[in-house]
């Protein structure tokens, strides 16, 4: 009956946790940082970059302190009267497994999003529900509301306000 207990204390802690955590900004903000470097990486992709020109590309990224982030995007763009007049619009997700942050946060789970873009300005918005794990803590679901623009990052992670 102990054990029940337990269980069932475990599992309503972590539900009722809904999309908050007791994230720190610096902790937040080393998840932002996280899912942003994977965004910007193409070391894994043997140089090319990320979202072309029409198709589709997945990059797995290391994370600083293990584990990884996987990046699947696909875009499609269309020209219709030369390079300023692309329209570009896609979607992508990244795929956090075992990813542990400089703050030693462990991530898991999946954020999905979409990019559109004119010209050579792209937005891209990623957003969802993760799991984040504090150093010798329980896990606990995190929302993860997030852009990025011409390089910047900005948004929340478990409710708290990120950028760089």
């Amino acid at each position: 009956m102990r054990k029940l207990i337990v269980v069932a204390t475990a599992v309503a802690a972590f539900s009722c946790g809904g999309t908050s955590s007791d994230l720190s900004k610096d902790e937040a903000q080393s998840v932002a940082s996280q899912l942003y470097a994977a965004m910007q990486t193409h070391a894994d992709s043997g140089g090319s970059k990320l979202l072309t020109f029409g198709g589709s590309k997945s990059v797995t990224a290391s994370c600083a302190g293990g584990g990884t982030l996987t990046v699947s995007a696909s875009v499609s763009v269309n020209c219709p009267s030369g390079y300023w007049s692309c329209t570009s619009a896609g979607s992508l997700s990244l795929a956090a497994a075992g990813c542990t942050t400089s703050d030693g946060v462990i991530i898991n789970g999946t954020v999905t999003g979409t990019t559109t873009g004119s010209g050579i300005s792209f937005t891209t918005k990623v957003s969802g529900t993760i799991t984040v794990t504090r150093p010798n803590e329980v896990p606990s679901a995190c929302a993860v509301n997030l852009t990025f623009t011409y390089g910047k990052l900005s948004g929340t992670v478990c409710g708290i306000a990120v950028s760089k």
